[in-house]
């Protein structure tokens, strides 16, 4: 008895692990085809398409398909298998009727947006359409029967509410960045997709890759942030103007032996508004601005910094007029004063490879690439990276009359001329634009205290109020000042004394 219950159970357990490894088996086969597609993608050119694909797989970067294998070939040899057994090819795809596909993508828009690609109608016929689009010459329009569009004469694909920016083009040179709207949604016209990279790199080299994911740090929406945005810091403005708005649009005035400003660097305390220069430049020269953080750049594998910074002078010199924003600079080219420096080491060898690269990028001729930097230490920077940034404009703390336009665009028409805001812009000297923007915030909060007690206890409803969005009584920002505390206004004196020492004065 004890005997027959002991195999029973030595069998349960052969029978549980035996499915156990089935379904692992099962999992590992569908990663590993969603590696094969993955690949295939980057193949093909839609670099963005895969690295979206890539994250919400949350796939391994380290985990790469092999040299023979990939699904053309798996195609290959099913459909001679196929023929083989049956003496005909199979046919893996056919058309769908037009009401059953565009109804059954609808209504899964509304249950579960992020599954909408991939659960069209059935995964049956969602293969079969996917091949059906890449048969363009046979069956030229697919797109027109699923959604009533027109389909694209330079580019016929499924609108599948994916936004796609192809970087790497197909060989034929002929297929251009298309960014394609969902159901129901109007894609922004103030994004301007890129130029395919053509032939900067071989097809499939590492290079390439990292070129997609630089790419990707392009700012291609338009940031909308203009100078008159900017209260205050008017010298901080001409002087960007000066260096690098200027020479963009008007060339032909810095053709000569001198030429034009190609580095400048924004420092000075915390919150003066230093990141917000950089977005005006960003929205009014028009160009290519390339938002660069130590993430995009640093890697701890030895060799991955110093190519992430020759590609990225590439695609510089690629989407030119170019300009190339580091924020935080101090953190990535902090100086060495000896070799116990806390520099990491691929921080250092960034440094280096930046350095070269920039020597080599700013002595060329008509390639309109500029370097644009900011810090808040800029005494930690190194001195030859200092040379390199050849206009430092300082971002000081705003004077009473910056304070004064900072406070009134917080507040209503009507008291912008009054005793107490002037009084208020003379009090908070030391205080940064940040601060201040703070400090009319926590004003806001006060003045919606008495709305949200009466909204909890239902005395009034949300129709009732009128909301402008500015502060209606110079009061809640006095209440306000004094929990907020000027955080730069202590480093100020050491900031100007590496002003008179470094910095540029108009």
């Amino acid at each position: 008895m004890n005997d027959c219950l002991s195999l029973n159970a030595t069998a349960g357990r052969v029978a549980h692990l035996a499915r156990e490894k089935e379904e692992k088996r099962v999992q590992e086969r569908r990663r590993h085809l969603l590696y094969l597609i993955t690949a295939f993608l980057r193949e093909q050119g839609y670099s963005n398409t895969a690295e979206s694909l890539f994250k919400e797989a949350q796939l391994s970067r380290d985990v790469h398909v092999c040299d023979n294998i990939d699904l053309e070939t798996i195609i290959l040899e099913y459909t001679d298998y196929h023929y083989a057994k049956y003496n005909r090819y199979p046919k893996l795809c056919k058309k769908t009727e037009v009401g059953n596909v565009a109804q059954n993508t609808v209504t899964h828009n509304n249950n579960n947006k992020r599954e909408r690609v991939s659960k069209v109608s059935s995964k049956q016929e969602d293969s079969r359409v996917t091949e059906e689009c890449s048969n363009i010459g046979k069956n030229k329009n697919v797109q027109q029967k699923l959604y009533g569009q027109t389909a694209s004469n330079e580019w016929n694909e499924l609108n599948l509410g994916i936004t796609v920016t192809p970087i790497f083009p197909a060989e034929s040179g002929d297929r251009v960045a298309v960014q394609m709207p969902m159901f129901g949604e109007t894609f922004a016209d103030n994004e301007r997709p890129l130029k395919p990279i053509g032939n900067l790199y071989p097809i499939g080299s590492e290079l390439k890759e990292i070129a997609d994911i630089i790419s990707r740090e392009i700012v291609q929406q338009n940031l909308n942030i203009h100078w008159g945005d900017i209260k205050g810091l008017r010298d901080c403005k001409m002087l960007l103007k000066e260096a690098i708005l200027y020479p963009m649009k008007y060339p032909s005035l810095f053709s000569g032996k001198l030429g034009s400003c190609k580095g400048v660097l924004l420092y000075g305390p915390p919150g003066t508004g230093k990141t917000m220069l950089a977005k005006a430049v960003a929205t009014e020269c028009q160009s290519t601005f390339f938002n660069i953080t130590s993430s995009s750049v640093i890697s701890k594998w030895r060799g991955d910094s110093e190519k992430y910074i020759r590609v990225l002078t590439d695609l510089a010199k690629h989407y030119a007029p170019t300009i190339i924003f580091i924020d935080e600079i101090d953190w990535t080219t902090t100086k060495n004063v000896d070799d116990t420096s806390s520099s990491s080491e691929p921080a250092r060898r960034f440094r280096a490879e930046l350095l070269a690269r920039l020597d080599g990028l700013l002595s060329m001729e008509h390639t309109n690439v500029i370097l644009l930097a900011a810090t808040n230490v800029p005494w930690n920077i190194d001195v030859a990276l200092l040379r390199r940034l050849e206009k430092r404009i300082f971002v000081d703390l705003p004077d009473e009359t910056s304070r004064l336009e900072i406070l009134r665009s917080y507040v209503r028409n009507d008291l912008c001329n009054s005793p107490e805001i002037l009084k208020l812009a003379q009090e908070t000297v030391g205080y940064s634009c940040a601060d201040l923007k703070l400090m009319c915030k926590e004003a806001w909060i006060n003045q919606l205290r008495p709305i949200w007690a009466s909204l909890e206890a239902k005395a009034i409803s949300l129709n009732d109020i009128q909301n402008d969005g500015l502060i209606n009584e110079i009061n809640h920002i006095m209440l306000a000042k004094p929990i907020v505390k000027p955080i730069g206004k202590h480093m100020n004196a050491q900031y100007m004394q590496w002003h008179k020492e470094f910095g540029f004065s108009k």
